[in-house]
C-alpha cells in the first residue's frame, strides 16, 4: 500500500516531523544566543547592536529594519546623484555600507572610475576605485551628519567632482545605534 500524507510514517509526514524539530533546535539555540549575549553585553546598546550583528534581533530594529531602511534611503541618494539602480549596492553585516558607482571621472586619476560610498560610522565619502587587492583611494568626506538629506549628497558629490569643498579628514563619530540609524534613514526617505 503507498503511504498517504496524511499516514504517520510516510515521507510527507517524515519531512513535516524532521522540519518542526529542526525548527524547535533552531529556536533554542537562538535563545541560548540570545541569552549569552545579554550575559555579556554591557549594556542596552551594546545588547542590540549584537543582537543585530548576529542576525538575531528578529526585526526588532536591527538588520532586517536597517537593511529596508538602508535601501530605501540609498535608492533615493542614487535618485538624487542620478546614479541608475544597478550601479548601487548596499549590505548590512557587522557594519552596514552603501556603495554608488559614479558615472564621472576625473583625468587627474587616470579615469578610473569614482564611487560613493556609505558607512555607518564615516558617512559618505567619495573615493577612486582601485584594484581589487587594495584599498580604494578616498577624495573626500561629506562633513556634519551621517544620515544627511540626499540633496546635501547630491551637492557634495557635484562639488566634489568639481573639485570644490572637499574634507580630507573626517572624525570619526561614536556610532550610532542600528535603530536610530534606521529611524534617521526613514526620516530622510519620508521627505
Amino acid at each position: 500500500m503507498t503511504p498517504t500524507p496524511h499516514d504517520d510514517c510516510g515521507p510527507m509526514s517524515q519531512f513535516a516531523k524532521s522540519r518542526a524539530r529542526a525548527q524547535r533546535e533552531r529556536t533554542e539555540q537562538r535563545n541560548r544566543a540570545v541569552r549569552t549575549v545579554a550575559g555579556h553585553a554591557r549594556d542596552r546598546n551594546e545588547f542590540t547592536g549584537l543582537l543585530s550583528m548576529l542576525g538575531l534581533d528578529d526585526g526588532r530594529g536591527g538588520s532586517p529594519t536597517l537593511s529596508r531602511s538602508l535601501a530605501a534611503y540609498v535608492q533615493r541618494v542614487a535618485a538624487a546623484v542620478g546614479v541608475p539602480v544597478d550601479a548601487v549596492g548596499y549590505e548590512v553585516s557587522d557594519t552596514a555600507t552603501a556603495y554608488l558607482g559614479l558615472t564621472d571621472r576625473l583625468p587627474e586619476h587616470a579615469g578610473r572610475d569614482l564611487m560613493l560610498v556609505w558607512d555607518e560610522r564615516l558617512g559618505w565619502y567619495i573615493g577612486v576605485e582601485t584594484r581589487p587587492d587594495e584599498t580604494p583611494l578616498v577624495l573626500g568626506y561629506l562633513a556634519g551628519e551621517t544620515v544627511p538629506p540626499p540633496a546635501t549628497v547630491a551637492q557634495f558629490v557635484s562639488e566634489a567632482v568639481a573639485g570644490r569643498r572637499i574634507e580630507r579628514l573626517r572624525p570619526v563619530v561614536p556610532p550610532a545605534d542600528r535603530i536610530t540609524l534606521a529611524r534617521r534613514m526613514a526620516a530622510q526617505t519620508q521627505s
